[in-house]
């Protein structure tokens, strides 16, 4: 019955690991503390890895299908527009460089990348490659902190930043959409 738990206690954790990495806006250090204190240091690596790479080809592919319903106006901004010229080559780089930067919000690589013409295999692998060590310095901080600070005040912080990239994105939508009702 233990066994039967933890299965299921493990599939639910990776499902939450890929949305939020398909996601892309909330931290995903906040997963990895649920995960090392759910499945110990070798289980919750295996899942947070594990959780990183398959939700950042969910998201490619989310990205992708939403960006081809969507009105090409916002298309525009120097960040796109940079991502759009480059060739598959130099796509694949950036994937591999941004992912390195453990910090780096996922969204905007993955939406980055979802824009150009590289495929999901090379996305994936670039992503692979690039998150390698930004998850092990994640895990290593988180690890970390895991042991030092109580549990009261981890769940006090995971609450805290839980809700401020909410209402990060929940401004940012609305600014988006006040931005094209007025053009």
């Amino acid at each position: 019955m233990e066994i039967l738990l933890t299965l299921v206690k493990t599939v639910i954790l990776l499902i939450a690991n890929i949305v939020v990495g398909a996601v892309g806006f909330i931290p995903s250090a906040l997963m990895t503390a649920i995960n090392i204190q759910s499945l110990g240091l070798y289980g919750g690596a295996t899942l947070t890895f594990a959780g990183e790479i398959f939700g950042a080809l969910f998201g490619f592919y989310l990205y992708r299908f939403g960006f081809s319903k969507a009105d090409p106006k916002w298309l525009i901004h120097p960040f796109w527009q940079k991502f759009q010229r480059q060739t598959t080559k130099q796509v694949f780089s950036l994937v591999i460089l941004l992912r390195l930067l453990p910090f780096m919000p996922s969204g905007f690589v993955t939406a980055g990348a979802a824009l150009t013409t590289i495929n999901g295999k090379k996305f994936w692998v670039a992503s692979t490659i690039g998150k390698i060590p930004a998850v092990i310095m994640e895990l290593a901080v988180v690890y970390g902190l895991i042991q030092v600070v109580p549990k009261s005040v981890q769940y006090l912080l995971f609450g805290a930043l839980l809700t401020v990239s909410v209402i990060i994105w929940l401004l940012t939508t609305k600014q988006k959409k006040a931005h094209q009702s007025t053009n």
